[in-house]
């Protein structure tokens, strides 16, 4: 490793199964993604490192394009990075990608947007290769029932009613681009949603509600009148964390070699 007297910051791309963790964040008395890539990082660059990610999962979910950043006194090749953590990280954990970024860099504050996909098993027979990695529905779901409830959800909205209670001063409201809904390999559906940032539980509990209409035989148009109440109640369950895929993070144009 080469010094260069100053620090300097990394960007990596990481993904991994949230099935044994309690979360992004560090934790006392309990396991966390966080933990497990610091201490890959201090036996590899023998440096105590902290690290900082765009998103902060909750336990359970997982990640395909998670971006953290940290900072090291050395200059490391990013391809013997990524070589060195994947050898000591556990194998739930990997690290797809590496990059050295300037000290403008912030995983979450330079973000622009982030994607989410939540994964459901539609089939009448249980799997043992989709538990914990999807949501198990027996009943068939109505791919165009489901698009057209997620279409009230576009724009700019007041998402009380999507998130758990929160204190009076945060805002509630944010910004979707688009939500999709595809079914793929005849027995899993996939919702992809992207928007400038999410409060928590805010998919779950939009995937959660949708399934619930449909299962009620209500109309999708009952979901406008759920963002109208701004009311929590009004909603559904909110869906398993095990279906949940922190997909995507997208930032400015000098960071584009991170879209990926």
């Amino acid at each position: 490793m080469e010094s260069r007297g100053t620090r300097v910051r990394y960007a990596l791309i990481v993904q991994y199964d949230g099935t044994a963790y309690s979360g992004f964040q560090i934790q006392d008395n309990a396991n966390s993604i966080q933990h497990e890539i610091e201490k890959a990082l201090k036996i590899f660059t023998r440096q105590d490192v902290r690290i900082v990610a765009a998103g902060r999962t909750d336990a359970g979910v997982h990640a395909l394009g998670q971006v953290v950043h940290f900072d090291l006194h050395t200059e490391v090749p990013v391809d013997k990075m990524c070589i060195s953590l994947n050898g000591i990280l556990p194998h739930d954990i990997a690290v797809k990608k590496a990059f050295i970024v300037d000290n403008h860099f912030h995983a979450r504050y330079s973000a622009l947007a982030r994607e989410y996909l939540y994964a459901i098993y539609n089939h009448p027979y249980k799997s043992p290769f989709m538990r914990f990695r999807a949501m198990w529905v027996r009943e068939h779901i109505d791919i165009e029932f489901c698009r057209q409830a997620a279409a009230y959800c576009i724009g700019e909205k007041d998402f009380a009613s999507f998130c758990k209670k929160t204190s009076a001063e945060e805002s509630t409201v944010r910004y979707i681009e688009y939500i999709t809904v595809e079914r793929m390999f005849d027995d899993v559906v996939v919702f992809t949603i992207k928007g400038n940032a999410f409060l928590h539980n805010m998919v779950r509990i939009i995937v959660g509600t949708i399934l619930y209409l449909l299962q009620k035989g209500k109309s999708p148009e009952t979901m406008k009148e759920i963002i109208k109440s701004c009311d929590r109640n009004c909603s559904g369950p909110t869906a398993p964390a095990y279906g949940l895929y922190f997909k995507k993070v997208y930032y400015p144009e000098a960071y584009v070699f991170l879209n990926v």
